[in-house]
């Protein structure tokens, strides 16, 4: 049984109706915002190759400064109280040292839209860095 484009003569015609106005306006909208979101940033490559293994915590935490960024140095204590309390806040294990964790506001959109670098740098019991993890993440609020 295949189908038709006349319609059965005992079957009332069905007449479809263009999308509502609100419809297509919202559709344009979205596709507007998805179109001028930022292409990613090359920060967090720049700042894993700037934050060498080896340097100290003050060094580190006045190259992160330059670049705009709002962060917390924790003592060792606090690095590991933060990974009991809440695993998910932390990528990277505590090795012994300070703990840095930071943001770095990258850009805002005219429809609310922001993105950030956060940060996170992990330092031996002498104060040397070990490790960093960098993350471009953005958000609508």
């Amino acid at each position: 049984m295949g189908y038709s484009a006349i319609a059965h003569p005992h079957q009332p015609i069905v007449r479809t109706r263009p999308p509502p106005l609100r419809l297509l306006v919202a559709n344009l909208a979205l596709l507007s915002v998805t179109a001028c979101a930022p292409a990613p940033s090359p920060l967090p490559a720049e700042l894993k190759a700037e934050l060498g293994v080896g340097m100290p915590v003050a060094e580190a935490s006045k190259r992160l400064r330059a670049h705009g960024t709002t962060l917390s140095v924790y003592s060792a204590a606090e690095c590991q109280a933060l990974l009991d309390r809440s695993p998910n806040i932390s990528q990277l294990p505590p090795r012994g040292g300070p703990c840095i964790f930071g943001k770095i506001p990258l850009s805002k959109t005219w429809y609310g839209a922001h993105t950030d670098v956060i940060l996170q740098i992990v330092f031996d019991a002498s104060g040397k860095l070990v490790d960093g993890n960098f993350e471009e993440l953005g958000s609508f609020l």
